[in-house]
């Protein structure tokens, strides 16, 4: 620093009217800019909360692949797994699920989710059937309801062949079988 430098802050020049203005203007700016940024966030989240659904994109979107069908030459049912998207509010997240393919050529499939209390049934392959270790719920080979406290069938969910490729329409019915999400 230089010999001749000297900070007496109590000897500044007063403000000159463009300083003024300026410094008038910012502070006026400021509340502004803060009042504009928290409209735009709620604008943006209302817009995608409220924004009207269109259903026939939701169903085409809404289809995924379970399996080459040439994969699918089992005698008992077979357990895959699907990647299911799930809207909650404005974001939308990317779920594993598990899905029966039964056997046969009709290639029907049935969710695990068993629609007592959405717990998620298995394959018991000595036995035959699906079963529910949540409530004892004993379903057969073809989803169909048995025993327990259950009182509809696995749920069957649409299917189709595209390009060699078993697809499943997995839908929040499912996961929502007891009114719960």
């Amino acid at each position: 620093m230089p010999d001749n430098y000297t900070d007496d802050s109590s000897q500044s020049a007063p403000a000159t009217p463009r300083q003024r203005a300026r410094r008038a203007f910012l502070l006026r700016l400021l509340p502004v800019a803060v009042f504009s940024a928290v409209g735009a966030t709620l604008a943006t989240a209302a817009f995608k909360f409220l924004r009207p659904r269109d259903p026939q994109a939701d169903d085409e979107a809404s289809w995924t692949t379970v399996a080459p069908v040439s994969e699918l030459t089992a005698a008992q049912p077979v357990a895959r797994k699907v990647f299911v998207e799930r809207d909650a509010g404005w974001t939308r997240t990317r779920e594993e699920r598990l899905v029966f393919v039964l056997a046969g050529d009709e290639h029907r499939v049935v969710s695990a989710v068993c629609t007592h209390e959405g717990c998620e049934v298995a394959w018991r392959a000595q036995a035959g059937d699906f079963f529910c270790p949540c409530h004892d719920s004993v379903f057969d080979a073809r989803g169909r309801r048995v025993s327990g406290p259950a009182q509809r069938d696995l749920e069957a969910l649409p299917t189709r062949i595209e390009q060699g490729h078993l697809q499943v329409q997995y839908k929040s019915f499912v996961e929502d079988s007891d009114g719960r999400a």
